[in-house]
């Protein structure tokens, strides 16, 4: 710790992003650290065969947001993204950003990021879905494995003025991607009230804490 201090010549030393397993293993190297928890950043984990099939009684307001944008949209269709409807995923994308810029300028930096991904998309070992309907890719979503039973999913793009569209890309992605895990991490909320109005309404099985500290 007196390291620390002196290395950043007596300003205090910030830490965040910290797990609990991390934040055990300083409690025994620095006892007597103050942490706080950082809610808006902790990771919403959720079952994939929940998502996937929305049932049981707690998802069932989410199967009727579902169920309506079915039958409005009887003839929409799930595929996977390939480099034949990347460029059209990446476009909606964009759009999607710059519509609501506006509101949230953050949105920038995401669609640099979005950017990013579908230009390294094989490279980075992505896995993407989209919902296609009225002929255009009206919602995509993308993540990447990152152990034997968990996925991180990244983006998550839909139209907002379409009843149950996002809720829709949710089920349909864990139900064809993503088989091959236990578990689906949506990440965080970021204090966005309705991000996580609709990640609470899908009722994760569990959330990943992360804590802030100062030392110094």
């Amino acid at each position: 710790m007196q390291e620390l201090k002196e290395e950043h010549q007596g300003k205090p030393f910030e830490m965040h992003g910290i797990y609990d397993f991390t934040k055990e293993r300083f409690e025994r190297v620095m006892p007597g650290l103050t942490y706080e928890e950082d809610r808006d950043n902790w990771d919403y984990v959720y079952l994939q065969e929940k998502l996937a099939t929305l049932s049981g009684r707690k998802l069932h307001g989410q199967k009727n947001h579902y169920n309506a944008f079915v039958k409005a949209h009887p003839d929409f269709v799930y595929e996977p993204i390939t480099m034949d409807n990347m460029m059209e995923c990446l476009n909606f994308g964009e759009r999607w950003c710059d519509e609501h810029m506006a509101e949230d300028p953050s949105l920038l930096c995401e669609k640099y990021a979005i950017q990013e991904a579908f230009l390294s998309f094989e490279q980075l070992e992505l896995r993407g879905g989209a919902i296609r309907f009225d002929g255009k890719i009206q919602a995509f979503s993308f993540g990447k494995k990152i152990n034997d039973d968990t996925a991180v999913l990244h983006v998550e793009k839909a139209r907002h003025d379409v009843r149950g569209l996002y809720t829709a890309i949710t089920k349909e992605f864990a139900a064809h991607a993503w088989t091959d895990v236990k578990y689906l991490n949506r990440e965080e909320d970021m204090g966005h009230p309705g991000l996580r109005e609709a990640k609470l309404a899908l009722h994760p099985e569990f959330m990943v804490k992360k804590y802030n500290v100062i030392i110094g």
